[in-house]
This record gives C-alpha cells, structure tokens and sequence, in this order.
C-alpha cells in the first residue's frame, strides 16, 4: 500500500512538471515587411531621387518560449536595401528588436497555433549620394565636398500577430509569423551633421510583417 502511494505521489509529481514545462530555443530567419508608402518618398520623388522600396526584408534571430499556455519571442533583425536611379543612390539600413506575447491557440504534437501582440521598435540609417562625387584628398574639408546626405529616424510599432508552428517533431521546426503593426510615434528625421530643414515625419504609416524562421 504504501509502495503503491509513493508510486502514485512521483507519477503525479512528473506530470505537475511536465505541464509547467517551459521550452526555450534560439531561432533564425526571415522577415519581410510591407510599408505603407513613406513620406520621405514624396521628397526623394520631387527631387528626382531613386524612393525607398517599400517592401523591406531583415535577417532575423531570436529566443523563442513555449509553455503551457502561453508563448512568445524576443528577437532581433537587421535589413539592408538600396535603390538606384541615374548616377544617384539611396540606401536603408535598420536595427529592429521586436517582442512578442501569445496565448496558444491550438498546441498539437506536430503543430501548433498561437496569437497575440506584439511590440517593436526599429532605428534605420538613410544615406543618398551621388556616385560621381569627387573626393580629393588634398582637400578633405567636409564643407567643400558635396553629394552626400545623412540621416536616421525611428519608430515603435504595436499590433495583432499569429505563428504557425510545423514539424515540432523534427531537428528543423519551422515557425510563420504573421503580423500586422501600427506606428504609435511620429517618426521624424534627425541628423548628427546638421539642421533639418521642413522636416517630415513617418506617422500613421503602417506596415504588415511575414516572417519564417527555424528553430
């Protein structure tokens, strides 16, 4: 009797365990982000300079949790993109950090369903150029060499996302996040070289993410 109490206590015991368990994993992959057109790209249009693409992918990693009842991620992605037109130039490069909160939905052996919010914010780098400038190095004054400009801006975003976990079972699970993301600040620009003159701002430009990593 009491053989069969101790047995019955530590089966107990592992499955109050097991279903606190919390999974933890680093991940890898790709996001793609769907913009709503930028400001920016009315300037750079009325000034007969290559626009911003607005469709903008990132290299992305991150550590991932799954429990019970509740998953999420935190992760972190850098983009690079760069549009051409004539002998000029423009290019974006971005750091995101991106938080993720879900209630599992649907948690299967082989697949799993999970929703939420998530949070992110992203800092981007522009430079546009000419690349025709002449550099001399006999004269490195930075005021008598033209043709090249310099600013970043940044913005939070807020909003609903899902993911789609498949083949949990395997070495290579595959995670599809799906987001959609509003702008909660007004993303002015900045420079450290200098004033900026009829400023604008990114606000209210939304955007829609799809990402696939593997964990």
């Amino acid at each position: 009797m009491l053989l069969t109490m101790v047995g019955y206590s530590q089966e107990k015991a592992a499955d109050t365990i097991n279903k606190k368990e919390i999974k933890a994993s680093i991940y890898y992959g790709v996001n793609v982000s769907f913009n709503d057109a930028f400001n920016l790209n009315k300037k750079l249009s009325n000034s007969n300079l290559p626009e911003l693409k607005t469709a903008i992918s990132e290299f992305a990693f991150g550590l991932n949790f799954f429990g019970k009842k509740y998953s999420g991620d935190a992760e972190f992605g850098f983009s690079y993109d760069n549009s051409d037109k004539g002998e000029n130039e423009t290019r974006q490069a971005g750091f995101n950090t991106r938080v993720r909160v879900h209630y599992n939905l649907l948690d299967r052996e082989k697949f799993a369903f999970t929703s939420g919010l998530s949070m992110a914010y992203v800092g981007t780098e522009y430079d546009i150029f000419n690349k025709n400038n002449t550099i001399d190095l006999n004269d490195l004054e930075p005021i008598n060499s033209s043709g090249h400009i310099n600013f970043t801006n940044s913005m939070l975003y807020l909003g609903p996302s899902a993911s789609f976990y498949f083949f949990r079972k395997s070495d290579w699970n595959v995670r599809l996040n799906l987001g959609y993301e509003f702008a909660l600040t007004r993303g002015r620009y900045h420079s450290e070289f200098g004033s900026i003159l009829n400023n604008i701002g990114e606000a209210g430009k939304n955007r829609f993410l799809v990402g696939i990593v593997f964990q």
